[in-house]
């Protein structure tokens, strides 16, 4: 089984989520918390991007470099897996923004392996990222600032680098939601292709 990445933040990044915390308005839980698509689709492309040696910009933009000038190894890409993002990250991604925490398990709810298991996915090999930020950005800024953070976990080795670039996964369920003032990030990998 896989572990699950610390998340590990620069200084600076760490004051800048602490100011926005307390200018945040309070969470209120049971609020209207939406699933963003087109935010997911693009964290996919993130994804992708890092995992076949490419290296995203701050811009957003991939820039791919072919042989020893890539960015790092060359991974086969992750099929984006409905079920998972439906049934496992979704529901995650939503209990994040409605609770107004940002954590892999929280309180009595059920943890990445339970909530695989319910899910129907009992090969145990499965891995996740999670991030969250300020609705001030949109959700696709907010998907492009995690994913860089992650990105940038490869001159230490961090999880969430290791399990961008893990070959034994095959898929990945994504989702991203807002409310509350945030917007919340969960990819969710597996090991076996169904």
């Amino acid at each position: 089984m896989k572990t699950r990445a610390v998340l590990t933040l620069p200084l600076a990044l760490v004051v800048a989520l602490l100011a926005a915390s307390l200018t945040a308005p309070a969470v209120v839980a049971g609020t209207s918390v939406k699933r963003v698509a087109a935010a997911e689709q693009y964290a996919h492309e993130l994804l992708n991007c890092t995992r076949t040696g490419g290296f995203v910009r701050a811009d957003g933009k991939c820039i791919k470099r072919s042989g020893a000038k890539r960015h790092s190894a060359w991974v086969k890409p992750l099929r984006l897996h409905a079920t998972i993002s439906r049934e496992v990250a979704w529901p995650w991604a939503r209990a994040m923004a409605d609770r107004g925490f940002c954590a892999h398990t929280f309180a009595s709810l059920p943890d990445l392996t339970q909530r695989m298991r319910t899910s129907g996915f009992h090969y145990r090999f499965h891995g996740e990222n999670i991030g969250c930020g300020s609705s001030a950005g949109s959700p696709k800024q907010v998907v492009l600032a995690v994913h860089r953070m992650m990105q940038a976990e490869k001159r230490w080795r961090g999880g969430h680098w290791r399990n961008i670039k893990e070959a034994g996964y095959k898929s990945v369920g994504i989702a991203v939601a807002t409310g509350n003032g945030r917007t919340t990030v969960v990819w969710d990998f597996y090991g076996k292709r169904y």
